[in-house]
């Protein structure tokens, strides 16, 4: 006997092959992934299990209007799951962004049942149904549900009232010794996912025996436990999530473990192959692979589903909110130098900050895509492709002590380099390890960080109106949630005090923003700079701009 389990995970409201931040279509989505489920489903008359573990609701424009705009039910991802009959689903940290209930109606609309073990009310009790166990063709099949615990972390305090997160390998220690007894195949659908990365990522790097290279990818304590809970003899499969890696094996874990990467750009398949023994059956060998989305075409079927969603999404995200001036490019360049993109999002912050009584001297922001706003017309589309992420905004009370730590942390975001060789190719100056969105740009104080100096020590400057900034001397920060929460490795904000806590996103002040200054002009703002200076070195025209078009003060 055979058994397959299909798994999706990190589908980020990714319904259609369709990327609507930058209108253009896409090789993943949901429809895609179902024409390769149904493939597999025919191809077998051995049980098949679809399983997804979470970050399913949140991530794109779609899932944004269908929680904001539009609450219909069921809600477009449920219909989907619905329609392809998955067997079950635990949630991830970003299906708690749009509040509670939001994911009680999603949870609500799903025929499958929500497995999660460390999700708890205040009394002890799980929120969900902690495991599950499918008998499939005689097959007693045990599903264990595990969610990073780091919401806690990440989410507003509004949006997990009651509610309380136990480390993964406490629970797991706890529900599986109950668990395997009863069951002949013993799967955890894991919503977290690697603490640390080879240096290359593709399938074949996961499965090296030397892992003397892997580094760390700064996760929080207890995120990211799949390497640690890969050790424990009683599990057979491993189904991971949260950091949008694709694992098809690791080669020092006990159990079959995969990760399909995000967006639905790849679905695991798991092949267990099940001997009889006694009263039940037996694991004796099995594969893991990953399957790609593309080239795959989508499922008719799904797209005919799920299309009144999406015409809805594309009407919403063409919508006119405003008009550009001149150009405001994002990118690597973006965080070069002195930009224009950069400032918008200040004062886009400051401004939501000031109107909520809670004035900011500092702000903080992220060029997390190479999305920018061309001259013209701007739609809701074109702003949205620059705030990729539903994050809301917080300000912060922080020290001059935590702004320096997390100033060096952001210089941690390129290499070390020689002034005398550098590389050719403007890219390569960025740390192996580094993303985008760990790279923060502020507005309010003036600093230079010396790139020719080891990590740690490369803030050469840091003044606040002229004068040298002090340990003790607080401010006023305006940040994303993520990032105050301590995301991306900055655990240093953690100790600062919040004062205020948005009900909306960023992205959704950003476009008031634009909308009440239209026709926007580009702003820029000198108050930061790297030595060398890379700007001048590999975008020299990039940087070039008007007089009149310089922000001043």
């Amino acid at each position: 006997m055979r058994l397959t389990i299909l798994h999706t995970s990190d589908l980020h409201a990714n319904l259609h092959p369709w990327n609507y931040f930058t209108g253009a279509p896409a090789e993943h989505g949901l429809a895609k992934l179902a024409t390769l489920i149904k493939r597999t489903r025919a191809s077998t008359q051995d049980p098949v299990l679809l399983i997804d573990s979470g970050d399913t609701i949140q991530g794109s424009p779609l899932g944004t209007y269908y929680a904001q705009v539009e609450r219909v039910s069921p809600h477009p991802m449920a219909c989907a799951f619905n329609a392809l009959a998955y067997d079950a689903f635990t949630p991830g940290n970003h299906d708690f962004n749009f509040g509670p209930q939001v994911l009680q109606d999603f949870v609500t609309d799903l025929n499958c049942p929500v497995i999660c073990a460390n999700i708890l009310r205040q009394n002890g009790d799980p929120l969900f149904q902690p495991y599950r166990i499918q008998t499939v063709q005689g097959i007693r099949v045990g599903l264990l549900g595990l969610t990073t615990p780091r919401i806690d972390t990440w989410e507003r305090p509004d949006h997990i009232v009651g509610l309380r997160f136990a480390p993964i390998l406490e629970t797991a220690h706890h529900y599986l010794p109950l668990l395997r007894p009863q069951v002949d195949v013993l799967v955890v659908i894991l919503h977290s996912g690697p603490n640390r990365l080879p240096p290359q990522r593709s399938p074949e790097h996961w499965r090296t025996p030397d892992r003397s290279d892997w580094r760390s990818n700064k996760s929080l304590n207890g995120e990211n436990e799949l390497l640690s809970l890969a050790q424990l003899e009683d599990i057979d499969v491993i189904l991971s999530g949260h950091t949008h890696q694709t694992i098809a094996g690791l080669e020092q874990a006990k159990p079959l473990v995969v990760q399909p990467g995000f967006w639905g750009s790849h679905l695991s398949r798991v092949s267990l192959e099940l001997e009889e023994q006694g009263q039940g059956w037996r694991v004796h060998g099995g594969q893991v692979d990953i399957l790609s989305a593309e080239g795959i075409p989508p499922d008719p079927e799904l797209l005919a589903l799920t299309d009144p969603y999406h015409q809805a999404t594309l009407h919403y995200v063409h919508q006119p909110v405003g008009h550009a001036r001149a150009p405001y490019p994002g990118g690597l360049a973006a965080r070069l130098g002195a930009n224009p993109l950069a400032e918008l999002l200040h004062q886009a912050q400051l401004q939501a900050v000031r109107e909520a009584g809670f004035p900011a001297e500092l702000s903080l922001v992220n060029i997390c895509s190479s999305a920018g706003l061309a001259a013209g017309p701007i739609r809701l589309q074109d702003a949205y492709g620059i705030t990729v992420y539903d994050n809301t905004l917080c300000v912060l009370e922080v020290s001059g002590e935590i702004l320096r730590r997390a100033l060096e942390q952001t210089a941690g975001y390129f290499r070390q380099l020689d002034p005398d060789h550098l590389p050719a190719e403007p890219t390569a100056v960025v740390a192996p390890d580094a993303r985008g969105y760990t790279f923060d740009l502020y507005h309010g104080i003036d600093y230079c960080f010396d790139l020719t100096r080891p990590v740690g020590k490369r803030l050469v400057n840091l003044q606040f109106r002229g004068q040298p900034v002090e340990p003790t001397q607080t401010f006023r920060l305006a940040i994303n949630h993520y990032r105050a929460g301590g995301g991306g490795g900055y655990v240093m904000f953690q100790e600062a005090e919040t004062l205020w806590i948005s009900a909306d996103s960023i992205r959704d002040f950003l476009v008031y923003y634009i909308n009440t200054h239209s026709p926007i002009q580009p702003l820029y703002s000198h108050n930061w700079s790297l030595i060398p200076d890379l700007a001048e070195i590999y975008f020299p025209n990039y940087f070039s701009r008007p007089q009149e078009s310089l922000l001043v003060g």
